[in-house]
């Protein structure tokens, strides 16, 4: 399994070959995911997005897994719009990684409530807590102003290139205190 820090994380983000603008989704599975998980979701989703349309007219998209945990799927919409209809095949893109593999059959890529985080100190592991323990972290003091996240909330690569991994003290996390 790759390392989990911040390091590696960044050069995943760096990784994507589509300008600023595309639009993004990004899905935080429930658990890590082993590597032979993450081939077998790299194999469909590489096939998915190689065949990914809207009203017929190819998408121009890509898509990579971050930290193991966070399926980020992009489309460069300045050809072709991702209309209602193609967004929908690729919520049951994602939908069908639970019939890849027998372990895969768990995993829940659409709980929302789920908190990417690591301390502040330079190539630390990431982690991922459920929203509302993440919460009491930050009010027990275990989490300050200066551990970082992961903002899965961003809508374009643009924005998680440049924003993407923030201090908490820069994150709409700390209005909830």
């Amino acid at each position: 399994m790759p390392a989990l820090t911040q390091t590696a994380l960044m050069e995943r983000i760096d990784a994507f070959t589509l300008p600023d603008e595309a639009r993004m989704w990004m899905h935080t599975a429930n658990r890590l995911l082993t590597d032979e998980e993450c081939r077998a979701v790299e194999r469909h989703l590489a096939s998915f997005v190689s065949s990914w349309v809207a009203h017929g007219t190819p998408l121009k998209a890509e898509f990579g897994i971050l930290l193991n945990q966070v399926v980020v799927v992009a489309v460069d919409e300045t050809r072709q719009v991702a209309t209602g209809c193609s967004i929908d095949a690729s919520v049951a893109a994602l939908r069908a990684v639970n019939g890849l593999l027998p372990s895969l059959e768990d995993l829940n890529l659409f709980d929302r409530g789920w908190v990417v985080h690591a301390p502040a100190q330079a190539d630390k592991a990431w982690q991922t807590t459920k929203l509302h323990e993440y919460w009491a972290m930050r009010k027990a003091g275990i989490l300050r102003d200066e551990s970082l996240l992961l903002d899965t909330t961003l809508t374009t690569l643009g924005d998680l290139r440049a924003q993407g991994i923030k201090p908490l003290g820069d994150s709409w996390h700390t209005e909830m205190w």
